[in-house]
């Protein structure tokens, strides 16, 4: 009998490659003729709205975990049989 993969969701991205998206979009903001980047100027702000878009662009991936080494793969056959073989019926 196999032991099956242990089953993860993942976030794809993370807070700061969502900022790095943001500044390269907008590039910065002038604020009273000082200059912030638009990331850091959203996030103090408008946290509300900077965590909305930020959830709004979050992806999502799944990930199987092998059961004996630990070692991820994205497909979860992959994983079941990465240090395991199935028995053969005499």
């Amino acid at each position: 009998m196999l032991l099956k993969p242990e089953k993860e969701e993942r976030e794809k991205y993370t807070e700061e490659e969502y900022e790095d998206i943001l500044n390269e979009i907008y590039g910065d903001v002038e604020i009273c003729g000082i200059s912030f980047e638009s990331a850091r100027a959203l996030k103090k702000l408008d946290p509300i709205a900077f965590d909305c878009g930020f959830a709004d662009y979050q992806e999502y991936e799944t990930v199987y975990i092998c059961p004996i080494c630990g070692e991820e793969w994205e497909d979860e056959d992959e994983a079941m049989y990465c240090c395991q073989e199935e028995e053969e019926d005499e």
